[in-house]
């Protein structure tokens, strides 16, 4: 069970459909699934499904790819609408898909030739028919043949209830700065071909969230992600999780009464070599990366450099009738998710995001009771 602050700089992404024989652009498949209506751990996993998908699309951006992220949270995280969208999903043979659980996990008695934990989505320890377990998605994933498929969870693999600890590191109350961050590091790592598995504790440990942080696995796994940005560790999956197991395993953990607790992450890499160039992945037409989200997608368009930015201009009130309609306003949060950088009305949001010089995405966090909540990425 549990999750924290996740990815502070990571991102993923696949490959896009070829035109007419023509090389064809990656595109990043994700699915985000939380249990955020827990009674325990559901304040917990709001805070890490915010963070995670900040992250992923954050990545997106950096390693280029086209962008298909999927989200299931409270209601919706379920075992079938888990897999209606995998079994929905376009996927070419160079595309990379990425799945992420938070929530309650438990593991069978007896059952150690299988070292993942069982996701028990949002139903509780009580209706098991509805569980997932991992080494079954890891499989579901692998029928789309993608590229490279990377399943990730944040969840106990014994079944036992979450405690509290206290938050490991704070992210920033500002917008995501990409100056110094090697976004080769990244393209290297996705550019990779076979399966990476890596789940928050071993059999049959818990693992460890709270309500202000998240998941303390994930703030390991985002700073070792943003050592491979930084150029401290190398771009490959068996370094990246190795460093993520080692950050965790050192920490000892103190719960609400005292007692003192160690935490052990799985992982498993298989294949991992290098399969593409950049030679291997030209863009049709030279065309920027596409969101199979329309309004992801209009906020792309509106910061495309490349397009001349009276043109971006004259987008806009097409793009506030169109995507507006039901917002009232437009939340500009930091990278913590939590700190408010700015708060406008949509007109003026997409005015400023527009003329900016140095907004190079805006990602999409929530939208929720006529606010929209989002995050900016900058070259600086």
């Amino acid at each position: 069970m549990t999750m924290r602050k996740l990815l502070n700089n990571l991102l993923l992404s696949t490959a896009l459909t070829i035109a007419s024989g023509t090389a064809c652009a990656q595109t990043l498949h994700s699915i985000i699934f939380c249990n955020t209506i827990d009674p325990s751990i559901g304040q917990s996993m709001q805070v890490e499904m915010k963070n995670v998908t900040n992250k992923i699309k954050t990545i997106c951006n950096l390693i280029d790819y086209d962008e298909d992220f999927h989200c299931l949270d409270g209601t919706l995280c379920t075992k079938e609408n888990l897999k209606t969208v995998l079994e929905e999903m376009d996927v070419e043979e160079n595309d990379v898909i990425l799945t992420f659980y938070g929530g309650h996990g438990s593991h069978a008695p007896n059952n150690e030739n299988d070292p993942w934990p069982q996701y028990c989505m949002n139903t509780g320890f009580e209706d098991q028919e509805n569980w997932v377990p991992m080494a079954a998605l890891a499989n579901w994933v692998q029928v789309k043949r993608p590229r490279l498929a990377i399943i990730l969870s944040n969840c106990c693999n014994v079944v036992q209830r979450a405690t509290t600890v206290k938050p490991l590191w704070a992210m920033g109350g500002d917008y995501t700065s990409l100056n110094g961050v090697n976004a080769d590091n990244y393209k290297k790592l996705f550019a990779t071909k076979g399966l990476v598995m890596a789940t928050s504790s071993k059999i049959p440990e818990p693992s460890w969230c709270n309500s202000a942080a998240g998941g303390l696995y994930t703030c390991d796994l985002i700073e070792a992600l943003e050592m491979v940005g930084a150029g401290k560790i190398a771009p490959n999956w068996n370094t990246v999780l190795q460093k993520a197991y080692d950050l965790c395993a050192a920490r000892v953990i103190i719960d609400k009464e005292g007692t003192r607790h160690k935490q052990h992450p799985y992982f498993k890499v298989t294949g991992g070599q290098v399969s593409i160039t950049d030679n291997d992945r030209p863009r049709p037409d030279n065309r920027p990366r596409r969101d199979t989200n329309p309004l992801s997608q209009a906020l792309l368009d509106i910061v495309n450099k490349k397009t001349d930015q009276t043109q971006r201009l004259s987008m806009i009130p097409d793009i506030a009738s169109r995507h507006f309609d039901s917002i009232s306003k437009v939340m500009t949060v930091g990278s913590d998710m939590e700190t408010v950088v700015d708060y406008e009305n949509p007109t003026d949001f997409l005015r400023r995001i527009c003329l900016s010089p140095f907004i190079v995405q805006v990602n999409v966090i929530s939208q929720e009771q006529g606010v929209l909540t989002v995050h900016e990425i900058r070259t600086r």
